[in-house]
């Protein structure tokens, strides 16, 4: 019963250690935690707890047959085995709770694209979160080294038929289970609370499914049979135009500044009082065309940047600026314009940051960090006032006719801007800053003598799970500000049907390519519709329903309430890109 015994005891060792690692989850993310919270969090995460066990179980009890019949010590290769799983584990469950407190995901190899000093990612972390991920480390080694590693030694005797015996309970935990179906992650959803129920799941379960299953070169696919999608062709929608509202000419100048993670949330404006962080971008917005629904198309800036030049949606799991050669011979809103046109891009930070450089190939000219003289930076680059500055000048001495894109960055994690603590919420203060750079970066345009020939576009490249920490796939973390002004703006309205940010480059292109051929929706004639994707699901919201698929649950997070046009959306558009 040695063999048993050692199994049970190991079984118990990793199960006490996930409920530290859920605490620590829970914590870090300022649950307000009771002793009945999280006996429910722990119970109804037991099960992927145990899957995970299962799978780690397996290579002991081969050892322990090996050993048996081949009558030879492996004593130190179990004990390295057990220090591999260890580490591992440790990784992972160190900085998942931060991982899920900064971006709304659970841990994922996704962030390795955004290490080394051209992406900033580790610049972008706190100095507070590095201490207590160490000393979180520091403290769970500690407790290996004194009692993990004694009680995971091998055994002096071991049974051979009950490390077989074994093995099948291994086989049945791994599974969740003798049903058909597999254990997965909805298994440990119980709560109407997020916090809850991500605190339930495995995070190191979910790491492995997430990187071992997932395929990132392949198109989506919902449907196998095409006349599914047929039955999914979204609806035509009448709406009144607006087309005269904007009078643009053969010159008209426009302008797309995209604001780093503008989250309607701290917009008064637009959500009210709560965590109003952008007086100039209320006023700015009283005048003009405001979109009081506009939704970003996913979580990220590469997938944001990418819906705002191209007008292509990235999928919840691929990175599509990872595949520059589907690009290639694609028109982006660069190359809409009149030849006589003088278009840029400008950004303050590294344009090797998630390979965003491919993005802006039909540019006259990109400006990065390497071409301002600024010591005014922060880890992701030059900050806003500096780059808003810059840009103004060179809009104001360029004779020609201009498209100009002008990308922030100060609202990025750390957070860090120079000189400003307006708000003590460091991420609202960040974006308080770069408010007021916006500010006077109008003003200047407004006394530039160009204002009345001038589209200028204010939207964001994506939102953000911050300050409130919303569910990841909550419609709230995508709604972003949207709004049309400058001189050639007529109108002040609100809409408030739903628009799409990847409706900006198709409304672009009916205003200045006269010869498209294009049929996107327009800003101008709104369609109340958009679909967004976050990390492991894709969503259809229009001004009456909304349908959410979560991906790896393979099941609508909340019931659904139209027919499934987001997985015809996206199944049809992620295979156009990738017959490209």
């Amino acid at each position: 019963m040695r063999t048993v015994a050692y199994y049970f005891k190991t079984s118990l060792l990793w199960l006490f250690f996930f409920a530290v690692a859920k605490l620590y989850f829970f914590l870090v993310n300022d649950g307000a935690l009771s002793a009945n919270t999280f006996y429910a969090i722990w119970k109804n995460g037991l099960r992927l707890d145990l899957s995970l066990v299962g799978y780690i179980t397996l290579i002991p009890l081969a050892i322990f047959l090996v050993q048996y019949f081949m009558r030879v010590s492996l004593s130190k290769i179990l004990a390295a085995y057990w220090w591999l799983v260890f580490l591992f584990i440790l990784l992972v469950v160190a900085v998942d709770p931060y991982f899920f407190n900064y971006w709304g995901q659970r841990t994922n190899l996704g962030f390795l694209q955004f290490l080394g000093k051209e992406n900033a990612g580790m610049a972008s972390i706190a100095l507070d979160t590095y201490i207590a991920v160490f000393a979180f480390a520091a403290l769970a080694v500690c407790w290996f080294v004194i009692w993990g590693r004694r009680v995971l030694a091998m055994p002096k005797l071991k049974s051979s038929f009950w490390s077989i015996l074994l093995i099948g309970v291994s086989v049945v935990l791994l599974r969740g289970g003798i049903s058909n179906v597999p254990i997965n992650v909805s298994s440990a959803y119980f709560s109407d609370d997020n916090l809850n129920n991500n605190t339930a799941i495995n995070a190191v379960w979910v790491f492995l499914a997430t990187e071992l299953e997932r395929d990132k070169h392949a198109a989506l696919v919902f449907f196998d049979d095409e006349k599914d999608l047929e039955q999914l062709a979204l609806p035509r929608v009448v709406s009144p135009s607006m087309d005269s509202a904007v009078n643009i000419n053969d010159s008209t100048n426009v302008i797309l500044l995209v604001l780093e993670s503008f989250s309607a949330k701290v917009i008064g404006g637009l959500s009210g009082p709560q965590y109003d962080a952008t007086p100039h971008l209320n006023e700015l917005m009283q005048h003009g065309i405001n979109y009081r629904k506009a939704f970003a198309s996913s979580f990220r800036s590469d997938k944001g940047l990418l819906a705002l030049t191209y007008g292509v949606p990235s999928s919840a799991r691929q990175t599509l600026t990872n595949f520059p050669q589907n690009l290639a011979n694609e028109s982006s809103i660069f190359s809409v314009f009149p030849r006589k046109y003088h278009t840029s891009f400008a950004y303050g930070g590294n344009l090797e940051f998630a390979n965003i450089k491919v993005l802006f190939k039909d540019a006259d000219k990109v400006v990065s960090q390497d071409d301002y003289t600024s010591a005014n930076v922060n880890a992701w680059g030059v900050h806003d006032g500096d780059v808003f500055a810059n840009e103004l000048l060179k809009f104001n001495t360029e004779q020609r006719p201009q498209f100009k894109m002008i990308f922030s960055l100060s609202s990025h994690e750390p957070f860090d801007v120079p000189n400003y603590h307006r708000i003590k919420n460091r991420y609202l203060n960040s974006v308080a800053y770069t408010d007021s750079c916006l500010g006077v970066f109008v003003d200047g345009l407004k006394n530039s003598g160009k204002w009345e020939n001038t589209l200028l576009i204010v939207t964001a490249d994506h939102g953000t799970v911050r300050p409130d920490n919303a569910p990841i796939y909550d419609t709230a973390n995508f709604r972003i500000p949207l709004l049309l002004t400058g001189g050639v703006v007529d109108q002040d309205t609100s809409v408030y049907s739903v628009v799409s940010q990847m409706d900006i480059f198709p409304t672009i292109a009916r205003l200045f390519d006269h010869s498209t051929s294009r049929v996107n929706p327009s800003l101008l004639t709104p369609q109340g519709r958009a679909f967004y994707s976050f990390h492991d699901g894709v969503v259809y919201v229009s001004d009456s329903t909304l349908n959410m698929w979560d991906i790896g649950m393979k099941a609508y997070i909340k019931p659904q309430e139209d027919k499934p046009y987001e997985k015809g959306f996206y199944q049809l558009q992620n295979k156009k890109f990738f017959k490209n």
